[in-house]
């Protein structure tokens, strides 16, 4: 039993004061997979052999032990196993193995690093896609091949974070595994079940949800969802296709959340003036959100001093405003982002189909 045998580290929010998420269990089974696939094939190649002794699937055996002080530190043993095993390899040999092993994990690493060319195995590309799936921007994986050296230095230490995994596992498939959460926009549901949904950063992307009726998810299209996914994507981020879906919840538009934070302020919250915002204009701004369809994505959700809320967007060259007056009428208003032109119209309170036309204008394309 080797203790401490190998020398890796998380950095990151999530990790301080020595915290290991349950979720990064599945990188350490996954870099287990990685050292054991690696020495195989290193026997193999070493000894002229198409395949390896019986019983050597009981060789080796990694255990999480502790987590360290110092971010989070995973304290990890391996245990060359003497039972059912072959005469054919001494236990010392077989560490020596493991150690050549941990060598070619760490060439991979700087691979990534450096940007340099990087040959694997198709067994190993299925581990390395699994390796490291559940961290998160931010964050960053460090390891050193040498078990007595700091990771809080950067001499012999290898570090990958979300980016270099990427450019790691691009370099050898066309696809790479990652969990993803965020929130996005239903656009639609066919007769299969299939749920079409959109995001700014992901774009199109589909998923078939068996756990509940696609009626349920019919009524909410253009509502907003929460997701926690682990999905394979392409080069260029986009997602090819929905592996796991660990949570996907309705949520309220992010506008609303906002509208809704606004019925905290009192008058006055403007540095001695404003008015608060009263329940009437804060429904009428979230009743519109939620029956407008298409619906600007706003870069802007505020109140104004007036007492009244300002929705803004920017739209094939133009920035427009829709502002929710105090009297209960709306204003809709919008300035050339490289002319001259502006306008600025009002409606009454039941004229909002005429608002809400003027804004499905303003969003095509001519």
């Amino acid at each position: 039993m080797f203790e401490h045998f190998l020398n890796i580290k998380y950095e990151g929010e999530r990790f301080t004061g020595g915290r290991l998420p349950l979720d990064v269990l599945t990188d350490l089974q996954a870099l287990e997979d990685i050292l054991t696939t690696f020495s195989r094939e290193i026997w193999l190649e070493e000894n002229g052999r198409e395949r390896m002794p019986n019983g050597y699937s009981d060789w080796f055996k990694m255990s999480l032990r502790g987590v360290g002080d110092g971010s989070a530190i995973p304290q990890l043993e391996l245990s060359v196993l003497e039972e059912k095993q072959t005469p054919l390899l001494p236990i010392d040999e077989r560490f020596r193995l493991m150690e050549k092993a941990k060598i070619k994990f760490g060439k991979i690493l700087e691979a990534a690093n450096d940007d340099s060319s990087v040959v694997l195995s198709h067994t190993q590309i299925r581990n390395f896609n699994r390796f490291l799936t559940n961290l998160k921007p931010g964050e960053i994986f460090k390891y050193s091949s040498k078990s007595d050296q700091p990771l809080n230095s950067d001499l012999n230490v290898v570090s990958i974070d979300v980016e270099r995994r990427k450019r790691l596992l691009t370099k050898v498939t066309a696809t790479y595994e990652q969990r993803i959460q965020g929130k996005s926009r239903l656009k639609g549901v066919d007769e299969n079940g299939l749920l079409r949904f959109f995001n700014t950063d992901l774009r199109d992307f589909s998923l078939t949800d068996n756990s509940r009726p696609p009626s349920e998810y019919g009524s909410n299209i253009g509502g907003y969802y929460e997701f926690d996914l682990t999905v394979l994507r392409r080069h260029d981020d986009s997602i090819h296709s929905v592996i796991t879906i660990h949570d996907i919840s309705l949520l309220d538009h992010p506008a609303i959340d906002a509208i809704d934070a606004m019925a905290n302020l009192e008058s006055g919250w403007l540095d001695g003036y404003g008015h608060s915002i009263s329940q009437s204009i804060r429904d009428a701004a979230k009743r519109f959100i939620v029956i407008t369809n298409p619906l600007p994505t706003f870069y802007a959700i505020a109140p104004t001093e007036e007492g009244g809320i300002l929705l803004e967007y920017e739209s094939n060259g133009w920035d427009y405003g829709i502002e929710f007056n105090a009297d209960n009428s709306f204003t809709f208003f919008g300035i050339e982002i490289k002319g001259k032109a502006e306008f600025s119209d009002t409606y009454s309170e039941n004229q909002i189909q005429i608002l809400q036309d003027r804004i499905r204008e303003s969003l095509s394309v001519s």
